[in-house]
Formats: C-alpha cells, sequence, structure tokens
C-alpha cells in the first residue's frame, strides 16, 4: 500500500497538498516502524490551511505516533486537547479509548474514567472501554464502582472469540478483586463464569481455588488444584498449584499423600528447569528470533484480546511457555514488529538484487537486436522518407489542380468513377469504329451514348466536385499523418543509436549503482536485524533466567516441605518407639 501510494504520488496523480493521500501515507508510516517519515507528514500537514475534520484526523495520527513510541505523556496531551473534537465517530472512539490507556499508564486513573465514558456504547470498542473503565476505577480506589462496569462486561451476551476472551478476562479479574478485598465467597461465584476451554481457564482455577482455601475449605480447593496440575507445567498458575495441592493434602492430615504430591511437584520443577536451560540454548540459536513469526494461514484461537502480538502465541518451541509475559510488553512487541518489517524488507531487497543479471541479460539483448536491426531500419526509412515526399507533392498538385469553377469542357474531370469508367468506354468505342468505319446507325447510337452519359455526368457535377474536394483535403490530411509517422519511427531510430552508445545512456553504470545501492542496503538491513535479534534474545534471556531462579526457589521450598514431612514422621516414629520401650519395661520385659 505504501509502495502504491509513493508510485502514484510521482506519476502526479498525488502531491504532497493532498491531505487524504498523505495522512495514509503517515499512518502506513507508523505502522511500518517509520515514526520520522510520518511526523514529518503530520507536521506539514498541519502547517497547511486544511478542512478541520482533517486537521483533527492528522493530529490523532501524530498522538497515535507518541503512543506507539511510548510516549504516553505527550500522546495523552494531544488526546486531551479540543483540536480533536472534529474527529469522526469512529475514531474518535478510537481516541477515547487510547487517551483513556495513556492515563492508566500515566495512573491518572479519574481521567481515563472521563475519557471511556464518551464511548459509544453497543460497540466493542464500548466493551473494551467499559473493561478499562473498571481496571481504572479499581487502581484507583473505587472497587465497588469498578466491579459494577465489570460485571456489565462479563453478562455481555455471548459472541465471537474476542468478546467471550474479553469477558473471562473481565471475570478474572472481579474475581482476583474481590479475593484480595477478602470476599473469597464473592470471588468463587464470579470466578464460575469463565469458560474451562478459555486462554484464562489456568488463572481462574487457580483463583477459585484459593477462594475455597481462604474459606477454609481446602476439601473443595483441592481437586481445582488436582485438574490444574495435570496441565501444561510451563504456566505460572500451574506451577503454583503444584505447591498448593500438598499443602491442602498437609492441612487434611493426610501426610502421605501430601509427601507423594511434593515428589511429584519436584520432579516437574526439575523437568522444568532442565526445559528452561533447553529454551535457553534455543535462544542462542541464530535463527530463533525468525522461527517466532507465524506461519502464512495459521489460525490464532483463544488469543488473549488485550496481548498486543498475540500472533507470537503460534510459534512454537519449549521457551514459549515462559515468554507470555515478554510477549505482551509494548517494548517488546515493537521491537518485533519492527523486525518482522525489516526481515520483510531484507526479503524484497533480495529479490531484487537476484532481478538485477536479468536485466543485464534483457539489456544486452536488446543492444544486440538493435545493432542487427538499425542499419536495415535506417534505409528503409531513407526510402520511406523519399516516398513520402512524393507523396505530399503528388497530394498538394492535385488539391491545386482542381478548378474553382465546374467546366464541361472536360467531362471526365467531373466523373464519378462509374461514369469515368463508362466515358473511357465510349472514348475507345469511337476510335475503333473510326479505324474501322462503321455504319452511320452505329455511330448514332455511340453519339446518343455520349449524351446520356454527359447528362448524367453534368446532372451530379456538383455534388461529384464536393467529394473530390473532400477527398483530396483528406489526402492531403493522410500525407500529414503518414509525415508524422514517419518522424516517429525517425525519432525511434535516433534513440536506439543513442541506446547504442553508452556515453549517452549510461543504462549499464546506472544498473551497476543500483546493484552497489541494493548490496549497501542489504547489509544496512542484515546490521539492522543482527542488532533486533540481540536485543531480542537478551529480553527474552533476562525473562528466562528470572524464571528459572522462580523454579529453583520453588524446587527449594519443596524439598524444605518434603524434609519436613519426614522428619515429623520420624519424630512420630520415634515418639512411638519410646512409648513402646515404656510399656515394655514396665512390664519387666528387657528391651
Amino acid at each position: 500500500a505504501m509502495s502504491t501510494v509513493l508510485v502514484e504520488r510521482e506519476r502526479g496523480l498525488f502531491h504532497e497538498g493532498t491531505t487524504h493521500s498523505e495522512l495514509l501515507l503517515g499512518d502506513l508510516y507508523v505502522r511500518y516502524g517509520l515514526p520520522d517519515r510520518a511526523e514529518e507528514i503530520f507536521t506539514r500537514l498541519l502547517q497547511q490551511d486544511i478542512l478541520a475534520q482533517t486537521r483533527a484526523e492528522t493530529w490523532y495520527h501524530t498522538a497515535a505516533l507518541h503512543y506507539r513510541q511510548g510516549e504516553a505523556d505527550r500522546a495523552a496531551e494531544i488526546l486531551d486537547s479540543d483540536r480533536m473534537d472534529n474527529l469522526a465517530e469512529d475514531l474518535a472512539d478510537q481516541r477515547h479509548l487510547m487517551a483513556a490507556n495513556a492515563h492508566i499508564h500515566l495512573e491518572n486513573f479519574d481521567r481515563a474514567v472521563e475519557h471511556l465514558n464518551r464511548v459509544r456504547s453497543g460497540s466493542v470498542a464500548a466493551a473494551y472501554a467499559n473493561y478499562n473503565m473498571g481496571v481504572a476505577m479499581i487502581r484507583s480506589g473505587r472497587v465497588d464502582s469498578g466491579l459494577d462496569i465489570l460485571n456489565g462486561v462479563i453478562n455481555l451476551a455471548r459472541g465471537d472469540e474476542e468478546i467471550n476472551a474479553l469477558k473471562d478476562r473481565a471475570a478474572l479479574t472481579a474475581g482476583l478483586t474481590e479475593l484480595q478485598r477478602g470476599q473469597p465467597g464473592e470471588a468463587r461465584e464470579i470466578l464460575s463464569q469463565v469458560r474451562s476451554n478459555g486462554p484464562f481457564s489456568n488463572e481462574a482455577m487457580m483463583t477459585m481455588g484459593l477462594a475455597n482455601y481462604y474459606r477454609g475449605e481446602s476439601r473443595q480447593a483441592l481437586p481445582l488444584w488436582l485438574e490444574l496440575v495435570r496441565r501444561n507445567p510451563g504456566h505460572e498458575s500451574v506451577q503454583e498449584a503444584l505447591m498448593l495441592a500438598p499443602q491442602a493434602y498437609e492441612e487434611l492430615g493426610a501426610k502421605p499423600q501430601a509427601l507423594a504430591g511434593y515428589r511429584f511437584a519436584a520432579e516437574r520443577y526439575r523437568e522444568e528447569l532442565r526445559k528452561v536451560e533447553v529454551a535457553i540454548r534455543n535462544i542462542d540459536r541464530p535463527e530463533w528470533v525468525e522461527s517466532l513469526l507465524p506461519e502464512e494461514g495459521a489460525e490464532v484461537v483463544n488469543q488473549d484480546p488485550m496481548a498486543l502480538l498475540g500472533s507470537l502465541g503460534l510459534a512454537q518451541g519449549e521457551e514459549m511457555d515462559y515468554l507470555h509475559q515478554l510477549f505482551a510488553s509494548h517494548t517488546f512487541a515493537e521491537r518485533f514488529r519492527q523486525y518482522q518489517q525489516v526481515l520483510r524488507l531484507q526479503r524484497i531487497l533480495r529479490q531484487r538484487h537476484k532481478e538485477i543479471p536479468a536485466l543485464r541479460e534483457i539489456h544486452a539483448h536488446r543492444q544486440s537486436r538493435l545493432r542487427e536491426a538499425l542499419p536495415t531500419v535506417r534505409a528503409e526509412l531513407v526510402d520511406l522518407k523519399s516516398r513520402r515526399r512524393g507523396l505530399r507533392d503528388a497530394a498538394l498538385e492535385l488539391e491545386q489542380q482542381i478548378p474553382a469553377r465546374l467546366d464541361m469542357s472536360r467531362p471526365q474531370d467531373l466523373a464519378a468513377l462509374p461514369q469515368l469508367i463508362m466515358w473511357q468506354r465510349v472514348n475507345r468505342l469511337e476510335e475503333q469504329a473510326s479505324r474501322r468505319g462503321i455504319s452511320g446507325r452505329d455511330q448514332e447510337r455511340l453519339r446518343r451514348v455520349r449524351g446520356l452519359l454527359l447528362w448524367d455526368i453534368a446532372h451530379d457535377a456538383e455534388e461529384t466536385r464536393e467529394q473530390q474536394e473532400e477527398d483530396s483535403r483528406r489526402l492531403v490530411r493522410d500525407t500529414g499523418i503518414a509525415e508524422m509517422r514517419v518522424a516517429a519511427l525517425e525519432e525511434l531510430v535516433r534513440e536506439g543509436t543513442l541506446a547504442l552508445r553508452e556515453e549517452d545512456n549510461g543504462l549499464r553504470e546506472e544498473l551497476a549503482a543500483l546493484e552497489s545501492e541494493v548490496e549497501s542496503q542489504l547489509d544496512s538491513a542484515r546490521a539492522t536485524l543482527e542488532q533486533l535479534e540481540q536485543i531480542l534474545k537478551n529480553d527474552a534471556l533476562r525473562v528466562l533466567a528470572e524464571i528459572r531462579r522462580s523454579l529453583g526457589e520453588q524446587l527449594g521450598e519443596v524439598h524444605l516441605a518434603m524434609a519436613r514431612i519426614q522428619e515429623g514422621r520420624v519424630l512420630e516414629d520415634a515418639t512411638g518407639l519410646g512409648e513402646a520401650l515404656d510399656v515394655q519395661t514396665s512390664e519387666g520385659v528387657e528391651p
């Protein structure tokens, strides 16, 4: 799309003053990761005298540019101003959503709520706005109001996967809030509305188990955690459940089951630590970042609708279970999007680089054909120019020979073609009659035929003369057209001659310069990709190192719990043995 706009601008269809095409180009620059180019366009448009709505759209795109660059304060300043009051309704909703997110990031929760209240109801944007508003109110201390709004999102009608995932997320947020403020019963009721096969089912089961546990109902919490520990152990909620399930057994006095649970948890933690080490080695592979790219046509299911980079869930590898939070971060999402764009540019440049030899071959073939054809074409052109001059002179002479007045002294000049043929035939018959000597009767017949033919020619003379004059003018025009065509052919021959002279067209040098420029851009793209790959790898390694530390701590806690249970069992056994010895001694039995 960007290339099309730029090409059409070069052709003159658009120019820098065409506001709508420039707005589109600026938006494309933002999406493509070229903020400097976009800012140049927006700044130039804002300095022009443009329509109020177009000016508001320009400010909107400028704010989106700052928001994408992580400059929430600058984005909020623009989005709060009255410079955007003339936006269309759909963009106005997006403006308020963006402004609310910026203010939430800046912890200006009251201002965020003001913007969210201005989003039109009944749309998908309104559903997101209500969710964000609920979160903003909870974080600003108005918990009851925030929960009421979240309940409105939870009670939305079932829709597509995006809406259903948003409903699940709202239920999870509300349940966690109720649990944090000491209302486990209400939390359990809300969490029961989260789908068991949705993207937030693990968190919901974990939280519902905690709600039961805090109510003193460890027996009700245990099945939830036991179900959870059978799921993917790379998920944080599953790892927490591995510790909580045996704790629940301890609370219920089932020490053997608790010990078995801790042993199972230790095995899982050790296995996950092994996977983390494998993941760290995978990240060190040169092609790791490129392996994150989803396959063409892959379908996204059960995606978190609030994630900035949901498509990364399609990537394969043991490290993918541990990098969800990293993939959802704004900074990583922007860097990975830049990586994708530079990678796409690199592929285009490689394709162009492969095309240059073909262009050289076409150029050489064209030069060879020109060398072969030009001598013959030049000779034919000389002959054609000579014939064209003769035709032009004959046409002008014919036009000048047409008398201005009708004159029957030369009837053949006024005759139409059929009449001319008949006139020539009558003349030949008269010549033959005079040589052979025919009878007076036949001579009379010829004279009568000649008279009838003369009358016919005279009768049509005026119309015939007009047609002759029109034909003469057309012939002169046609000779002029032929002259222009010959001139065009002469120009083509001249261009072909110039094309054979490398010093005049320099196409070979241009191709060499183009190849050098493409190679330079390929080197630049390669260096940029290497830099971005290293940054992304460092971010991933940092997250994996933190996960490894956390798993190590959890494994240590499991071993301590196992030691505590085993020590308790030893003490119980020792106590039982001491009591048995006391009984034996009292009965006079030697130990």
